[in-house]
């Protein structure tokens, strides 16, 4: 898991589309709160990981998992049960690094392809 192939995987909201009924208001509140929340999420795992918090790290990627299923990103959950596995077992604390700064890049990636989504429906 953790593959770096992944980071650019095309915007697949179909799960989201259906869910809503095409519901673009729907739509894009479920972006802005992905895009709202997802950085503090990311900030506090960062931190956990500086203090090897394998608790917190575990809570937090459990946490994460989540959003990804309605944003058709079922690699990132899997990546982040990766991370809590990891973390749970207390050992290769630099596979569950270089698996997090996966996770990051993918979301970096998400969150700038859910703006261009949003902004379609704003110009």
């Amino acid at each position: 898991m953790c593959e770096t192939n992944n980071i650019d995987k095309p915007l697949n909201l179909s799960y989201l589309e259906k869910i809503s009924g095409t519901n673009t208001k729907f739509i894009i509140t479920t972006i802005d709160l992905f895009n709202s929340r997802m950085p503090k999420l990311i900030e506090e795992m960062e931190d956990a990981i500086a203090l090897k918090n394998r608790d917190k790290i575990a809570f937090l990627g459990h946490k994460m998992k989540t959003s990804f299923g309605y944003l058709g990103r079922e690699d990132i959950i899997e990546d982040l049960i990766e991370i809590e596995q990891l973390s749970i077992s207390k050992v290769s604390e630099a596979n569950m690094v270089r698996c997090f700064e996966h996770v990051k890049a993918s979301v970096n990636k998400l969150s700038d392809q859910l703006m261009n989504y949003k902004n379609q429906f704003q110009n």
